[in-house]
């Protein structure tokens, strides 16, 4: 089974559970379930899934499940309340797919832990709404992109990356050993809803692009805010993962956006008539 239909019958799995939970008003079980469920999003952002493919061919098949010595320092509560829950729904269940999925739930900890990146996904997990949307890299041109997708050594499956001030999905196949790099557009929608709420009155105005980003890095955006520069108008995005901002002119992303959408409805194909 390819490791994105393993991810995403998890996914469903802890969905269920999570909605049951939800509908008999255990809050607490329902929140792990998304706490679960929120992991397998931090893989998929951060283009990892062929990471985590290669960290299951190595896991030991021990009963019960293989527990992470990395697992053992943490002193998050959550952290370990879901793992207790994952380890719950395995013993629990007769059924071997949804023994599975509890398996990659209790396989998704070991690996953050035993990667280092618990603090990461706990921070992802906590403030989510406050980040803008994840790139895992920035770079000037396209052609930097592509150079370093063709020399990285795990290439994203895929993850979003900044080329100048515009989001780039950078991606790769195991399957068939393709890579590219396309235009995503992941802010437009953002910025539409940001200008249908109303432009503040007072947003702050530069003359020169150099001036907004010196401001900006005393008043980073939190993560969006409008300005001007020059008399037009712009998007601002704090990525703090990057510890940079991108500045989009709202006008043209706007436009952008639309023919987009357009693009998107024609590559659509009809119901049958």
């Amino acid at each position: 089974m390819r490791i994105f239909d393993t991810l995403a019958g998890a996914s469903q799995f802890a969905w269920v559970l999570w909605h049951s939970a939800l509908s008999a008003r255990r809050e607490a079980e329902s929140e792990l379930w998304r706490y679960l469920r929120e992991i397998i999003d931090f893989i998929h952002q951060l283009g990892q899934a062929y990471r985590f493919e290669d960290y299951l061919r190595e896991v030991p098949l021990t009963t019960p499940p293989y527990l992470s010595t990395a697992l053992d320092s943490r002193e998050e509560a959550c952290l370990r309340r879901a793992m207790a829950l994952a380890l719950k729904a395995l013993e629990e269940t007769s059924d071997p797919q949804q023994a599975r999925h509890a398996l990659v739930f209790i396989n998704l900890l070991n690996f953050l832990a035993e990667t280092g990146q618990l603090a990461d996904f706990e921070d992802f997990f906590t403030h989510r709404l406050d980040y803008a949307p994840l790139a895992i890299a920035s770079f000037a041109t396209r052609e930097e992109a592509e150079a370093w997708l063709k020399e990285v050594a795990e290439p994203p499956s895929p993850a979003r990356v900044l080329i100048g001030d515009e989001y780039y999905l950078a991606w790769y196949s195991r399957e068939d050993g393709s890579r590219d790099v396309t235009r995503d557009f992941t802010i437009e929608p953002y910025i539409e809803e940001f200008t249908a709420r109303g432009v503040p009155p007072n947003a702050p105005s530069f003359k020169s692009r150099e001036e907004a980003e010196a401001w900006l890095a005393t008043h980073p955006a939190s993560p969006f805010a409008f300005l001007s520069i020059d008399g037009e108008r712009y998007f601002a995005v704090h990525h703090k993962r990057l510890k940079r901002h991108t500045l989009h002119p709202v006008a043209r992303s706007l436009g952008e956006w639309e023919e987009e959408k357009k693009a998107a409805e024609r590559r659509t194909p009809l119901p049958p008539g």
